[in-house]
């Protein structure tokens, strides 16, 4: 565990220097499942305020639109935002690689479906494979970013603050050429918060807790082998030079070849996959919840 000296944040060292967990370091042994309190249950408005203040991604709402009309607000990540039969709605519909693949899209569904079901054939360890399944699920919020992208913002961020010399066509004058460097992983790092913290969001209401460090590092190794089978599959063997280093270079135990599935199909394979791996009944009940929570809260 180390001290993030760009945000602060205390923070769970990875490739750029940190996995960021605001307040107190993640642990092992977090709660199983998520603790659902109403606004009005013990505690009182106070309490709500500053539940609400230590998790909240921003100070005022970003809304987003919800299936139904009414909207969300992105800066508060909260397990009863989250209806696991319309994340898998949106997941069949967003493409990986930005849908640069000759031909059908590959959705994030149908990557999150097969990556699930090959951690579950290497391991038989259905909460990996669970937590596997919805390790992209902030993205039918927050939209897939692809890597490319975000490493052109970093870079693009960067040189726009220039030290004298005017390089770009907007540009910030800095006294330190330093602060140039900074501003562009603090601008990754944000946004690799915000995902974080949607991604549990969904972990939680699963009732899967968080993974442990050991765990995030096999769903992330995991994400690795099926990006490096998903490139060849789909772009061919010019794909091979891109391919990002693994843990363990054995082939996955896929279920079938990767080909893309229409987004029907990959809608209805999430749900009968999160049907099996975290349960129908808890499915159903998240469901609930999140309804109830739009009816009492919805803003439209």
């Amino acid at each position: 565990m180390s001290h993030c000296p760009v945000t602060g944040f205390d923070c769970i060292t990875c490739e750029n220097g940190c996995r960021l967990e605001t307040g107190e370091a993640r642990k092992a042994d977090r709660p199983s499942a998520p603790v659902r309190r109403p606004a009005g249950a013990p505690g009182g408005k106070a309490a709500d305020a500053a539940r609400e203040a230590k998790q909240r991604l921003a100070p005022e709402p970003v809304w987003s639109f919800r299936p139904d009309g009414s909207v969300r607000d992105l800066a508060a990540p909260d397990p009863v935002e989250i209806d696991f039969f319309a994340m898998a709605n949106a997941l069949s519909k967003i493409a990986r690689f930005n849908g640069s693949n000759p031909g059908v899209a590959y959705s994030v569904a149908q990557h999150s479906v097969m990556g699930a079901e090959a951690v579950f054939n290497e391991t038989g360890d259905d909460r990996l494979a669970a937590l596997f399944l919805l390790h992209d699920g902030e993205e039918h919020l927050l939209g897939d970013k692809p890597t490319p992208s975000q490493r052109l913002l970093v870079a693009a961020i960067s040189s726009t603050l220039q030290i004298g010399e005017r390089t770009s066509q907007f540009y910030i004058e800095l006294q330190d050429p330093n602060e140039a460097a900074v501003a562009g992983v603090l601008a990754e790092t944000c946004w690799h918060l915000i995902k974080q913290k949607w991604r549990e969001a969904g972990w939680l209401a699963a009732g899967l807790g968080l993974p442990s460090v050991a765990q995030q590092g096999l769903i992330d190794d995991y994400d690795r082998r099926m990006c490096n089978a998903e490139m060849l599959a789909l772009f061919g063997p010019a794909a091979r030079a891109q391919a990002i280093p693994v843990s363990h270079v054995a082939p996955l135990k896929l279920k079938g070849g990767i080909k893309p599935w229409a987004a029907m199909k990959a809608e209805e394979r999430f749900i009968a996959c999160a049907k099996r791996f975290i349960g129908d009944d808890l499915l159903q009940d998240q469901r609930s919840c999140h309804a109830a929570h739009v009816a009492l809260t919805g803003k439209d």
